[in-house]
């Protein structure tokens, strides 16, 4: 069993899966790993469910029984890793192209950097952050700022307001 992307984009059920990054396929692969405990190869189809689930996609009983019956080719109640990516890929979240994500961060960064001085004072990066999620408590936005702004600078240059806002996408 190979697990490259270019064999993730290869279906061997019915459906054609989609091209997958090596991140995305990772993701699948530890998903995969965490539900195959006997370390066989396959997991049971029981669990394909709850996997989906955690990628964010909860299916009712029906098209959960069709989707498993298009992909469990066999009939076997148990998924190869192969068809469990083929199956997956269907509900993998494509990614941002990074050199479009970057030029609208940049355009974002410019805006809160309005004297064009290359970065941006921790309060106004933390102001940025509040808007974006209202709910992050003030400790946990400090610990975001401590951690990107490790040369303690006080200020968040552009390369360190990508590595935080991409976090999510390139981690």
């Amino acid at each position: 069993m190979s697990d490259t992307a270019s064999d993730a984009g290869e279906s061997t059920g019915s459906g054609a899966g989609k091209e997958l990054s090596k991140d995305q396929l990772k993701v699948l692969r530890d998903a995969f790993n965490a539900f195959d405990k006997e370390k066989t190869g396959s997991i049971s189809t029981d669990v394909v469910g709850t996997i989906l689930e955690l990628l964010g996609h909860k299916l009712s009983e029906e098209e959960l029984e069709e989707v498993i019956e298009e992909y469990d080719e066999d009939e076997s109640g148990q998924l190869e890793f192969d068809e469990f990516v083929a199956l997956a890929s269907n509900y993998v979240e494509p990614e941002e192209d990074y050199d479009a994500l970057r030029k609208e961060l940049r355009e974002v960064f410019m805006m809160y950097d309005k004297d064009a001085k290359g970065y941006l004072p921790v309060e106004e990066f933390k102001a940025i952050l509040r808007e974006l999620d209202g709910a992050v408590p003030e400790e946990e936005l400090d610990d975001i700022v401590d951690e990107i702004d490790a040369d303690g600078s006080g200020t968040v240059d552009f390369e360190e307001f990508m590595e935080v806002m991409t976090a999510d996408y390139y981690a």
